[in-house]
């Protein structure tokens, strides 16, 4: 048998390779991340921390800094001498942390709604409400005008999405009264999922917290007096 053959056959043989899932932290922090970046204030408020921060740090980022051309002297115009303290850096993070950590809660609804689980028009309709509610309403009851937009646009997607369609039409073939009860179920359901999804979205934010304070903890020493 050849070498190529041989290969073939191996390759074959080998399972698909499954990425390993990033921690329920990590993620929080990655899209915590991602967002500060693209907050051009939030860099600078951050350069100027770590200008404030060790030494070495310090050092190294004021020589970046002048190499780019930088007047640093300018720059840290008004701000203390002194090092940045853990509730500055807190209040210039913690915004980025709620916001990384309902990104990892709408991943989670995304996970169970339309990955993880067979895809289902109920499952479309759970996961779009729970999107769009979040967007018009947050954490609040939403006003009847918005509920009412609220469902619209969810209906709209499940009633025109490849798998939603089908089912929506086959209910309509059935009678009026088929898909109203349909669609009253899906309501009532995907209330009570949404409570469930700010629940989660809470557990994240504490989750962020603790492992904040971790870090935070490893950078200034103990937890601060409060």
């Amino acid at each position: 048998m050849s070498k190529k053959k041989r290969n073939e056959k191996g390759d074959k043989a080998r399972p698909p390779r499954r990425g390993k899932r990033i921690s329920f932290e990590s993620a929080i922090f990655i899209f915590g991340l991602l967002s500060a970046g693209s907050d051009r204030a939030t860099i600078e408020r951050a350069f100027k921390l770590a200008l404030r921060g060790p030494d070495l740090l310090s050092d190294f980022l004021r020589a970046w800094a002048v190499s780019q051309g930088e007047d640093v002297d300018r720059l840290m115009s008004g701000e203390p001498t002194t090092p940045a303290t853990r509730a500055e850096v807190k209040e210039l993070v913690e915004p980025f942390l709620k916001k990384g950590a309902e990104m990892v809660a709408f991943a989670q609804i995304a996970d169970i709604y339309l990955f993880d689980k067979e895809r289902t028009p109920e499952n479309i309709v759970y996961a779009f409400y729970t999107g769009t509610r979040f967007v018009i309403a947050r954490e609040r009851e939403p006003t009847n005008e918005e509920a009412k937009r609220i469902w619209e646009i969810t209906l709209w997607i499940a009633k025109n999405s490849k798998i939603g369609k089908i089912h929506w039409e086959e209910l309509e073939r059935q009678g009026t009264v088929f898909l109203k009860d349909w669609i009253d179920r899906r309501k009532e359901d995907a209330r009570k999922k949404y409570v469930t999804f700010l629940s989660q979205k809470k557990r994240a934010e504490a989750t962020a917290e603790e492992a904040f304070e971790s870090l935070i903890t490893d950078i200034f020493g103990d937890r601060e007096a409060t």
